[in-house]
């Protein structure tokens, strides 16, 4: 991947981490009914055709109901394989520890599940192919602050077409593993 592409990455996530700082600190785990959350990530990924893959995930999601969010994301990735773009809907639910639970570190830790529906675009050595991809997650947030979190969870993807580059050839599902950071509002 060339250099500007990398420094302009770099800059929008350190935007993002700038613009949450400001946002005021309401309640530990902000994941109730009225609340917002912005997320960046990335993601690694096992299995590539040239090793890691670069990656970057986009997403605004509302939560509707207590614990239970919905929304919108966006990303672009590439190596030297492959590159693609994505947009799509997410849902998201927050399971509840016990009241009796307290974090070593932050202000809470929260299991959580998800599924999303994307559209993705990619180029693959020079082959254009498009297809629907279901996703499912399910991780772990940490909260640093009662208004920032960091991610990590595991992501399955299963698309309509051979989209997922592995090896030499393409396969219809990948697995990875993805870590970024939610900003709550």
């Amino acid at each position: 991947m060339n250099s500007l592409v990398k420094r302009i990455c770099i800059l929008a996530v350190s935007a993002v981490a700038i613009a949450a700082a400001a946002i005021p600190a309401q309640a530990a785990g902000l994941v109730t009914q009225g609340s917002s959350e912005l997320g960046v990530g990335g993601l690694l990924d096992f299995k590539s055709a040239v090793g890691t893959d670069f990656a970057l995930d986009v997403r605004y999601s509302y939560f509707f109901w207590d614990r239970i969010s919905l929304g919108g994301v966006g990303g672009f990735s590439h190596n030297d394989a492959a590159s693609g773009v994505k947009v799509g809907g997410v849902g998201e639910y927050n399971f509840k520890l016990s009241d009796n639970y307290a974090p070593l570190i932050g202000t809470d830790l929260i299991p959580f599940v998800g599924l999303g529906l994307s559209y993705q675009y990619v180029d693959i050595h020079h082959e254009h192919e498009s297809a629907l991809v279901l996703t499912a997650e399910g991780g772990l947030k940490f909260f640093l602050t009662d208004s920032a979190a960091v991610i990590l969870s595991g992501v399955f993807d299963l698309a309509t077409k051979d989209i997922f580059p592995d090896d030499d050839d393409a396969n219809k599902w990948d697995l990875s593993l993805k870590l970024g950071m939610r900003f709550y509002f």
